[in-house]
């Protein structure tokens, strides 16, 4: 039934997508999950310590941030053709994968990054076709570069803006280099803040992908998380076969975005590897290209209740992983 309705581009999905975030994230409104205090990124902790203060407040923020994330990456697909069918199932799905878990019911540095990195995206994937692009290189590399003050290790995707030159763009050295120069300002004006108030200290932490972060007890995973990610992965595998159906006949725009994609799910998993602790919200940023497979894998599907089984089954093992987790 789920999928049935946001399957199509209703309206009314923009009213029931956060009552259905909702039903998810109340755990985190009412058990405080210790996160937010793991990672010494100097713009992070000066954003989240004030709004982690109150722990409502914290999570308030998380949720709405997933919820805009959730939109944007809709927009984006939609807007874009990267599917193709418009529908609300990227915007679903990203939900689920931001709320698999307890510990991601928090406000952690990932909620940040995902949006940066998706505004960055559509920065790139709307310099499609366009005469000149210097705008959109500029932005793109300042909001990339942005990411990577709330959460370093997300510097592994900068690498993604000569991707989206090559397959959006015909080659232009100058969008390179002011792409380039977008990167830097951000930095500029931090290191500048830190010369100014002689801060030190904090250019070492800024640029370390393993910071002086304090000895984390191993994480201790339950046989229901277990069950939930071999329900994820199937999923995942499904969508990851259905991609390449009917590949040859998608339009230039739907291929650009797909490979784009493909490319985006790389880094994210080489983030992964080089995260300065272990932890579920290192997945976070797989979230982009898995909710754009699944949402195109339940687009085509041709035995509604085979959908509509496979969703519900993930549902129930999420809330199971929840339930076990707090208690």
């Amino acid at each position: 039934m789920l999928i049935r309705f946001f399957k199509h581009n209703n309206p009314s999905s923009f009213i029931l997508l956060p009552m259905f975030a909702l039903v998810l994230w109340i755990i985190g409104f009412f058990s405080a999950q210790s996160s937010a205090g793991t990672y010494h990124m100097p713009v992070y902790e000066t954003v989240a310590k004030p709004l982690n203060s109150i722990h409502f407040i914290g999570t308030l923020t998380a949720f709405l941030l997933i919820i805009s994330g959730a939109f944007l990456l809709n927009f984006i697909v939609n807007k874009f053709e990267i599917l193709t069918k418009p529908s609300f199932l990227p915007a679903l799905f990203y939900i689920v994968f931001m709320s698999m878990d307890n510990a991601m019911l928090t406000l952690h540095p990932f909620v940040f990054t995902n949006i940066f990195i998706m505004l960055a995206v559509y920065k790139l994937v709307s310099s499609y076709q366009k005469d000149t692009a210097f705008s959109n290189a500029f932005d793109a590399g300042i909001l990339l570069s942005i990411s990577t003050l709330f959460y370093f290790p997300s510097i592994v995707f900068i690498p993604l803006l000569g991707i989206g030159f090559i397959l959006f763009r015909p080659f232009n050295w100058r969008e390179w280099i002011i792409s380039l120069l977008g990167i830097l300002v951000p930095y500029i004006f931090l290191f500048s803040y830190y010369f100014l108030n002689d801060t030190p200290d904090n250019w070492r932490n800024t640029i370390a992908f393993f910071p002086d972060l304090p000895e984390q007890p191993k994480p201790v995973i339950s046989n229901s998380f277990y069950f939930m990610l071999g329900i994820c992965i199937l999923i995942i595998f499904f969508s990851f076969k259905k991609l390449f159906v009917g590949f040859n006949e998608a339009s230039q725009r739907n291929k650009k975005g797909i490979s784009l994609l493909l490319w985006f799910s790389a880094f994210a998993l080489l983030s992964i590897f080089i995260a300065p602790t272990v932890s579920i919200q290192n997945y976070s940023a797989l979230a982009i290209p898995s909710s754009v497979f699944c949402a195109n894998y339940f687009l085509k599907i041709k035995k509604p209740w085979w959908g509509e089984l496979l969703f519900l089954l993930l549902l129930a093992s999420i809330f199971i992983n929840h339930f076990f987790t707090l208690f």
